[in-house]
């Protein structure tokens, strides 16, 4: 039996093979299409597994892709979360299908290799490395807990595979927690001056990513930040984040109306377009990574960006 908008076709005479393949589709308007909403989501079971002292080594996805439906793991319609947990003086290896990988290192320390490249990285470090190949973690004395962000969605979207390192649009790169707070304090009081400004932000880029001031050319990333007792002025986008709280002690979101709590390192989804706003009421300044997919939005100048 045809769907409700599929036309049947013309069977009055015999068809190629490739005519055979062809569908025809008319939705009375195509952008009243619905799928699965992204969900509002925080992974404190995850989190908690990953910093748990007797969890083995091993990658915890952060997957909700069956509620998005899809038949492949996914956190957001085009990026994967996950959590490393490498225990010390362990490995921990893994092939994606993806174009780059970000990290931020939640605790502990280590090294992470590819391509003949090694970083050595500290707790509070952002660093990415390029898509495909593999990517080798090893945990230093103290073990390591990592969080890391791929673009695997995108590409298993497409039914594309990973390029070499060597073309990869990323690079690796090494952000040290030392210079991110330096880099984020010269920007404060300029930022804070600004009446449009959303949060007190530093956007993460690199010498192969320069000119389009973003880390990957779908995956935009940056380090968010809001002093004691301040509220974010309610705003919204097209791209869907992911935040990774920091310090966030008393901070909580309100989305769409909705209040959800922040809990440490837990990754929280905000869906797309959905009225959002972020309030510290604690004594500390509140930090936080945030991913998003903006750089897609940026390339088609669709960020849809606003206020209201």
């Amino acid at each position: 039996m045809d769907g409700p908008n599929e036309i049947a076709p013309d069977a009055s005479q015999a068809k190629s093979v490739f005519e055979q393949r062809a569908r025809y589709d008319s939705p009375a308007n195509i952008f009243t299409i619905k799928r699965p909403s992204v969900p509002k989501h925080v992974f404190v079971d995850e989190i908690a597994e990953a910093m748990a002292p007797d969890t083995a080594t091993g990658w915890i996805a952060l997957d909700v892709g069956a509620r998005m439906g899809f038949d492949y793991p996914a956190t957001t319609p085009m990026m994967l979360g996950r959590y490393a947990r490498v225990r010390a003086g362990e490995s921990l290896s893994g092939q994606f299908r993806a174009s780059g990988e970000i990290y931020y290192g939640i605790a502990g320390s280590g090294s992470a290799a590819k391509a003949g490249e090694t970083i050595a990285w500290n707790a509070g470090d952002v660093f990415a490395l390029p898509g495909g190949g593999e990517t080798e973690l090893v945990g230093g004395p103290d073990g390591a807990v990592l969080f890391q962000v791929t673009n695997e969605p995108e590409l298993t979207f497409h039914k594309l595979d990973a390029p070499s390192p060597e073309n990869a649009p990323t690079q690796a790169a090494l952000y040290p927690d030392a210079e991110i707070r330096h880099q984020m304090a010269l920007v404060h009081d300029e930022q804070k001056a600004d009446p449009n400004v959303t949060g007190l932000a530093l956007h993460f880029s690199s010498e192969r990513r320069e000119q389009m001031r973003d880390i990957h050319p779908s995956i935009a990333l940056a380090m968010n930040s809001l002093d004691a007792h301040e509220v974010q002025r309610p705003h919204r986008h097209n791209s869907v984040a992911m935040t990774l709280p920091i310090q966030c002690d008393n901070v909580y979101s309100v989305i769409e109306g909705d209040r959800v709590d922040w809990h440490k390192y837990a990754i929280m989804i905000t869906p797309p377009a959905d009225l959002h706003e972020h309030h510290n009421e604690g004594d500390g300044q509140m930090l936080s990574i945030v991913v998003q997919d903006g750089g897609l939005y940026y390339h088609l100048r669709t960020i849809g960006f606003s206020f209201d």
